[in-house]
Formats: structure tokens, C-alpha cells, sequence
């Protein structure tokens, strides 16, 4: 039986997630919800849902829904996923997970509680390219790594909820999640500084800024992310055997291995996709399956640390969001 998947939201990621799940074979685009009854109809008859409702409480409410995928703006993102889970729906959250690691905590124990499903839809995390790039490393394809650098922009200076602190706005929590994740993907966790430079919109809003960690082993990152401007939107890999570059840093297109003299070794594409949201998706339901409460590709421990790691960012700024403290008792 094909996974009944329900999407909350009708914004452009719900557009290209419906587009995806409509064309996989174990998920069935069941039913869509928006704040009004026209648009989740328009939804729905455009990418093939079975059902709409003109509220996402009536999502919810379905007993067939087995899945939701919350698409919403970023300050939504906790009462939303809060009320599936108090419904007993599991949840496929979309990045920021939350809007601080309190708020992820509190979300996270409260799905445990009650025994739900719950996973952020870090998408780059489980992508069979970086599965197979992280191996080549661990086998010591370009020796010791001793710095990774990564850059990631758009010009998204006339997109509203980006300019609005109240709806957890700035270049950080949309793109600069990749460039984090990049090194936390290749680096891992054993972070010993973080510092950071950060330029403000007139709204208060980051506009672009550098992150750079140091870890205990002494390797370092450089990260970029910007919402003035696109970027090239590479990662590159330093060992002390060569070097590795990442085409597109959001959807991994491919990888190439260079000597320490510059020479290319090899060119490694990713597989043919339908848009690469199938495969966190996929892991979803292949985990709801096995009854297991989280995905091992971007566990509730993966996603606690991210978000730590974006508050000390944003600690640094002296830079907090108005919806911040909204963490209620279960």
C-alpha cells in the first residue's frame, strides 16, 4: 500500500514536493491543505491530491494521512508540527526545523511522548551522492581533510517573510543551513569555536554573513551565505592528499577529485532524480514502516545540533526572532 501523504501549506516548496510525490511509487499524494478552501482546491486539481481542505486543523483530522509535510513559513513551523503530533500525525518538517533549539527540544520530546514520527527535511542529508562522497573520504581518498569551505546565495531581496524578523526572516535559517550542514556533513560535530561576521537588512533581518568553525582536531570551515546575490553555491573539501569540489551545495549535482598538484582524478554525477526531495521522503516512509520515530539520515540528535549551532550564530548578532519563546507545557 502506497504511503497516504499529506501536505500542509501551498507555497513553492509544497509545489515541488506535490510535484515529486505525485510521481513516486510508494507515495500517494493524498490531500492538501491551505488557509482557504479556493487555494488548496486549486492545489489539489493541479498536482493530483485526492482531497483538499480550507484548513490545516482538517488535515490533520484525517484519519487516511499517514504523513504530513509542513511547508509553511518559518515561524509556523513549531505550533504547526506541534498540532500533528498532538493529533498523532507524524510530521515531515521543513527546514529550520524550528526557530531555536528550545523549540526543537520541546518538539521533539513532546513527539517521543506520544510516540510520533518526527523529521526535519534537510533534504541535502539524504542524498546518495554525499553518501557516497563521505565514504570516499573515510577511505582516505584525499588523505587527512583539513578544511572545507562553502558558499551558498540568491537574490531574494524582494521576498517579504525574508525581510520580517516576526516570521524568522534573514539569509541564516533559509540558505545558510546548507553551508553549515556541508561541513557538519564532512567535519562532524566536534565543533571548539565558532565566530562569525554578519551584515543586516534595514529590517533587522541578516542579509548575508560568514561562519567559520574551528574543530578540535584543527580543522576549520569557511562558510558563506548571502540573500543579495547568487552565488556559485560550491563546497570544497581540503586533505592533505588533494582536494575535492561539490557542484551545488543544495541539491548535490556532482562531485570532482583533484591531486595535490590540481589535476582531475575523477568526476562523480549524481543518479537521475525526479527532483531529490524523493529521497527524504522515501526515508520517511521506509521508517514509518520499520516504526521508528526518526529517520537515521538526519536524526533528532542531527537536528538538535544544527540548531545550536544557528543560536550561537545568531548569539553572536545579538539577534533574536519575536516568536522565539513560544514553547508550551505538553
Amino acid at each position: 500500500m502506497a504511503l497516504k501523504f499529506g501536505i500542509l501549506g501551498a507555497g513553492h516548496m509544497a509545489e515541488r514536493m506535490a510535484d515529486t510525490v505525485r510521481q513516486m511509487k510508494d507515495v500517494e499524494l493524498y490531500a492538501a491543505a491551505s488557509r482557504t478552501e479556493e487555494k488548496a482546491r486549486e492545489f489539489a486539481e493541479r498536482y493530483g491530491a485526492v482531497k483538499y481542505y480550507g484548513s490545516y486543523e482538517a488535515l490533520m483530522e484525517d484519519a487516511e494521512v499517514e504523513l504530513i509535510y509542513i511547508a509553511t513559513p518559518n515561524h509556523l513551523h513549531y505550533q504547526q508540527a506541534r498540532a500533528c503530533i498532538q493529533h498523532g500525525k507524524p510530521v515531515l518538517l521543513e527546514k529550520p526545523f524550528t526557530l531555536n533549539e528550545r523549540q526543537a527540544q520541546a518538539l521533539i520530546d513532546l513527539a517521543e511522548m506520544h510516540q510520533v514520527f518526527l523529521c526535519e527535511a534537510m533534504w541535502v542529508r539524504f542524498m546518495p551522492l554525499m553518501h557516497q562522497l563521505k565514504k570516499e573520504i573515510e577511505k582516505g581518498r584525499i588523505g587527512e581533510v583539513t578544511a572545507v569551505t562553502a558558499d551558498i546565495g540568491y537574490d531574494l531581496r524582494e521576498k517579504e517573510r525574508l525581510n520580517r524578523l516576526d516570521m524568522g526572516g534573514g539569509a541564516l535559517l533559509d540558505v545558510g543551513v546548507y553551508p553549515v550542514t556541508f561541513a557538519l556533513q564532512i567535519l562532524g560535530k566536534e565543533i571548539d569555536n565558532i565566530s562569525t561576521s554578519m551584515v543586516r537588512m534595514g529590517s533587522g533581518v541578516d542579509a548575508q554573513e560568514f561562519v567559520n568553525l574551528v574543530y578540535t582536531n584543527g580543522a576549520v570551515a569557511g562558510l558563506y551565505a548571502t540573500m543579495l546575490s547568487n552565488t556559485d553555491k560550491q563546497g570544497k573539501i581540503y586533505g592533505t592528499d588533494g582536494y575535492i569540489v561539490v557542484d551545488d551545495i543544495n541539491n548535490y549535482f556532482c562531485y570532482r577529485v583533484y591531486s595535490t598538484k590540481g589535476e582531475l582524478l575523477e568526476t562523480v554525477e549524481r543518479p537521475e532524480q525526479i527532483s531529490g526531495l524523493e529521497y527524504e521522503v522515501q526515508a520517511c516512509a521506509d521508517a514509518l514502516r520499520n516504526r521508528r520515530l526518526e529517520c537515521p539520515q538526519m536524526s533528532h540528535g542531527d537536528t538538535l545540533f544544527l540548531m545550536r549551532v544557528l543560536d550561537t550564530v545568531r548569539r553572536t548578532w545579538d539577534m533574536q526572532f519575536p516568536q522565539e519563546e513560544a514553547v508550551q507545557d505538553f
